[in-house]
């Protein structure tokens, strides 16, 4: 790593022991921008973390301050090795100079030293605004940690302009220390797919996502909206609800309720596996009650599926116009989504203006806009 300086590439570090496990939300935003910012040649970006992360990036340097023991997953001893991990292991390796550490999961570790000078990306405030969203000890870790973070963090990443504004009215941040930059899209979404169709489904469906909180993603509604809606028959009693997400299995598993006729749980799909299901299905439908960004959105317009979500959080500013909005607090709102979005000519129109609007998302531009804030606050 090269000595901290004004000029030549920027020294970067970066807790990314989460791209040691399962890839969701925050992981796919981690894995994309770490990938854009080497291909800069820019940023020279040590990537700490506690298991081989096999990056093979130029101007990217792995190094493991810590392995991680053999603990039982949710255990109070896992819990606590993680948080000691990502509150000051992970910088236990770091340079003598000063340096600049981007917390890309929304956390900054309490070993910063004063000289240092720190990053943070901001992928939304749900666990503030809706806490009965959230599991207790999800909250109770960023009423813990977040203080902090709002108190040391130089400049501040949002991932749209309504987390930004979030960030403002919410947490008294300074609107001058928010930069929004947004997602990107994987190219395995964009353009290429368009040339290898998937195989006409035996029956047509809707595609969900349930995630790992079906609270925050509006699920159980979801459900009820999709049998009121079947039941009105004709078409309709054809097409199926595919569900993506594990925490549904575990709903319907641990309270013995039966999974309605026509909706199918898939469990964790692989992103290998999601641009076909995207491209196969009718319709996407993701009226969650909160999200900060909303990546499948994009992800969904980009392989040529219209896409119903809600006209909460940051949904509207990422669909651009280019999807229906539903009420996600009523099952009728979402059943009238259901109806317009099924219909073909609608759908024709909502195909042609989310292809144009995924334009608009770029891991390069995302990059770019990235190195600029770190040159700003560089050490």
């Amino acid at each position: 790593m090269m000595s901290a300086g004004t000029a030549g590439p920027v020294e970067v570090l970066v807790n990314a022991r989460h791209l040691a496990g399962t890839h969701t939300g925050i992981e796919v935003y981690m894995a994309r921008l770490i990938e854009a910012l080497a291909l800069t040649g820019q940023v020279r970006l040590m990537a700490l973390s506690w298991e081989p992360l096999g990056l093979e990036l130029p101007g990217v340097e792995e190094r493991l301050p810590a392995r991680r023991p053999t603990l039982r997953p949710g255990s109070m001893a896992a819990t606590l090795w993680k948080l000691w991990f990502d509150q000051w292991r992970c910088l236990g390796g770091r340079p003598d100079h000063s340096v600049l550490f981007h917390g890309m999961d929304g956390f900054l570790p309490y070993s910063l030293r004063s000289a240092d000078r720190s990053v943070v990306t901001v992928h939304d405030l749900g666990w503030h605004v809706h806490p009965d969203l959230y599991d207790r000890r999800v909250r109770l870790m960023y009423e813990a940690l977040f203080p902090w973070v709002r108190r040391r963090a130089d400049r501040f990443i949002a991932v749209s302009r309504y987390t930004a504004d979030d960030l403002v009215r919410s947490m008294g941040v300074k609107a001058s220390k928010i930069e929004v930059i947004y997602h990107g899209l994987d190219p395995a979404f964009t353009a290429p797919l368009l040339a290898r169709q998937p195989a006409a489904p035996a029956s047509p469906y809707l595609l969900a996502m349930g995630g790992i909180s079906p609270a925050r993603k509006n699920t159980r509604r979801l459900i009820e909206a999709f049998s009121r809606w079947r039941s009105r028959g004709g078409f309709r009693t054809a097409v199926e609800l595919h569900l993506t997400g594990v925490s549904l299995e575990r709903f319907f598993l641990q309270n013995g309720a039966p999974v309605p006729p026509g909706v199918s749980l898939l469990g964790y799909v692989d992103k290998a596996e999601l641009p076909n299901l995207y491209a196969g299905a009718t319709a996407f439908l993701y009226p969650g009650i909160y999200e900060g960004f909303g990546l499948p959105i994009i992800e969904a317009m980009a392989c040529g599926t219209p896409v119903v979500t809600s006209t909460t959080g940051a949904a509207p500013e990422i669909a651009g116009g280019g999807a229906i909005l539903v009420d996600p607090f009523d099952v009728d709102s979402i059943i009238a989504g259901i109806e317009q979005v099924t219909v073909p000519e609608e759908a024709g129109r909502l195909r042609a203006l989310g292809h144009e609007r995924t334009r608009l998302f770029n891991w390069s531009s995302a990059a770019a806009q990235t190195v600029d804030v770190y040159r700003q606050v560089r050490p």
